[in-house]
């Protein structure tokens, strides 16, 4: 194997280099994960036009849907870890290797998805009956999921494909497949929800005569058709990144075109990494959609809506600071590799500073204008009073929200996921579902503010203890390439030194 050159410390660059380069990386990322926040955020807003029990219905309901798609997607995010350890450590045609177990890993999840669709009547009728929903939000809510759950093998794909493209410092590849699916899902949710007639009158064209009229009406289908139009949108998603993946210069560096075959050894090393992520991701949606499903409904449907229009408006606040982190896990991946973990403290140290600025600053917009923005969703005026308070609870934990964002990933990229797993499971549950609930039934006469107030204690105690483990160390003694075996010959190019990888390939060119 070739080794990678270390950077100099004399080489070092100052913090004001690094916060670029970190911004260069993560700009693309951000509007990534934005972009496919907009895709949620749109079928909420037209879903809305259809009444406040649509409304209500489609926040836990695709909570419950993006739960499931965690379960595949925890482990294909693994794939940037490793494919940014791969390219510090000199062995990038370790890369579409990687890749291409995310389809695989797509496929089977199939195995979930079918069984789960066709019964979804049978087992969502627990959270009906616990969570006490009405009979008109139960029904739209399984209308919804239905459907929607075909989403998750496109998005194991996506979300794999994702880590691979932000790994190799390319992420401008995944924001042009969100916004593609973007428009897509705006289209498909217009024609579907509301439905539509859609033709052209007849054209008289020389030499070729008259063209006849033609009309197709697209039938309304509601709530159903957002979910038609999420699946459709994601699916486009997955083949535009597929596409990408075969470029000529893609494979001539990182192998996309040959490393087609099952491997093994990278499927139990994603499984290894990945699988603490995947049952992260399923503890906080499963979390989420407890607290929609089971400890909201008792308040009231004006609770709920408030409750899922607030949900909506923080997306936005940390989904910034989470294309952040994506970039971050990156870099200290790359360093890593490259045998450099004060790198990989340095830049981490450099991106909770801009973290917490912008959610700092994110904290105070929420409570300087929360009736305004709940209003813009919402003009009942007790959604709004309800809504304002939600806001309140989240202004007070951006900060440790950004704390928590930006710790996990620099965990992430060291490859350190066990420890915040068990960390956020006992959090979670105990913390916030647990004394939500307890609150809730012990004195309802708080309303809402109860469960929010266990739910911001979580979120602080979760910053604060995934800060301390990176400050402790212990991902410095994880190794995820054990040995050399894996090495590629010696004729392939010097890898990028940390800065030039962050400065470089963030175009996605």
């Amino acid at each position: 194997m070739q080794n990678a050159q270390p950077i100099s410390p004399t080489l070092t660059p100052p913090w004001s280099t690094l916060a670029r380069e970190l911004l260069v990386l993560a700009l693309p990322i951000i509007g990534m994960t934005v972009t496919r926040l907009l895709m949620i955020f749109v079928d909420f807003v037209m879903v809305s036009q259809l009444g406040t029990e649509a409304q209500a219905a489609v926040s836990p309901a695709s909570l419950l849907v993006f739960a499931i798609a965690a379960v595949g997607a925890g482990v294909a995010q693994a794939i940037q870890t490793y494919v940014a350890q791969a390219d510090g450590r000199g062995e990038s045609r370790l890369a579409g290797g990687y890749a291409w177990q995310s389809l695989y890993l797509a496929a089977a999840s199939i195995v979930v998805v079918f069984p789960l669709s066709v019964t979804t009547d049978a087992w969502f009728a627990w959270f009906v009956r616990v969570g006490q929903h009405t009979p008109a939000v139960a029904a739209l809510e399984v209308d919804y999921i239905r459907i929607a759950l075909w989403f998750v093998p496109a998005a194991v794909v996506s979300y794999g494909l994702d880590g691979f493209y932000s790994g190799v410092r390319r992420p401008g590849i995944s924001l042009a497949a969100a916004l593609v699916a973007l428009a897509a899902n705006i289209v498909g949710n217009w024609l579907l929800i509301f439905g539509a007639n859609v033709g052209l009158p007849p054209i008289s064209l020389p030499l070729l005569g008259t063209i006849p009229a033609w009309n197709i009406s697209i039938p309304a289908l509601g709530i159903a058709g957002a979910a038609i139009a999420t699946v459709v949108a994601w699916t486009l998603r997955a083949a535009v990144l597929w596409v990408a993946l075969f470029r000529p210069a893609f494979d001539e560096r990182f192998q996309t075109r040959r490393s087609y075959r099952v491997n093994w050894k990278h499927i139990r090393g994603l499984l290894r990494v990945g699988g603490p992520t995947s049952l992260q991701w399923i503890i906080d949606l499963g979390s989420w959609i407890v607290f929609m499903a089971l400890i909201m409904p008792p308040f009231g449907e004006q609770a709920m809506a408030a409750t899922g229009i607030g949900m909506q408006l923080m997306h936005f606040s940390f989904m910034p600071a989470v294309g952040v982190g994506i970039a971050l896990c990156s870099q200290v991946g790359f360093a890593i590799g490259q045998g450099r973990p004060d790198e990989a403290m340095r830049r981490t140290r450099v991106a909770l500073a801009v973290t917490t600025l912008y959610m700092g600053v994110a904290g105070l917009v929420f409570l300087l204008g929360r009736r305004e923005f709940i209003w813009l969703l919402n003009e009942d005026p007790g959604v709004i009073q309800a809504g304002s308070w939600v806001l309140i609870w989240a202004a007070i934990f951006q900060i440790f929200d950004a704390m928590g964002i930006t710790f996990i990933n620099a965990l992430r990229g060291a490859g350190d996921t066990r420890w915040p797993t068990a960390v956020a499971l006992v959090l979670c549950w105990g913390v916030f579902v647990g004394g939500g609930y307890l609150v809730s039934q012990t004195w309802p006469q708080f309303g809402l503010n109860g469960p929010w107030a266990t739910c911001t204690t979580y979120i602080v105690l979760l910053g604060l203890m995934l800060a301390w483990r990176w400050r402790c160390g212990a991902w410095r003694k994880i190794k995820l390439f054990e040995s050399s075996s894996e090495s590629v010959d010696q004729n392939m190019d010097r890898p990028a030194t940390v800065t030039e990888a962050s400065a470089g390939g963030a175009t996605g060119r």
